[in-house]
């Protein structure tokens, strides 16, 4: 059996693997509109891009949707929450957070 110092010390390591080289919010993303999945991007200084999309987001409990105007992303938990997300090409991570409630971009936001 693990001690408490031994698995805080762990976790902390974990974490520390986490972190990113930039927080960026659901409002700093480009949003590219495909049809059936939406993708959410935001540029890496390597010239790639950080993605995710609408099929992700909706596995971590976001409901995503669209008119023709807007795309808004509302949390099923009224909790503000955050992922990392790996660049495409190297081997830079940004943390991505997220409103606690509902948040809205315009369909032309970034592009």
């Amino acid at each position: 059996m693990m001690s408490r110092g031994v698995y805080d010390t762990k976790l902390r390591a974990l974490r520390q693997d986490a972190i990113g080289a930039k927080d960026v919010t659901f409002e700093d993303l480009t949003v590219e509109d495909a049809g059936d999945v939406v993708e959410f991007l935001y540029h890496c200084r390597c010239s790639d891009y950080y993605s995710i999309d609408s099929l992700e987001l909706g596995e971590m409990g976001f409901v995503l949707s669209r008119d023709k105007s807007t795309i808004s992303l509302q949390s099923r938990n009224a909790l503000p929450a955050s992922v990392v997300l790996p660049c495409g090409s190297c081997s830079l991570k940004v943390r991505l957070f997220f409103n606690a409630a509902n948040t809205t971009l315009q369909r032309d936001h970034h592009l």
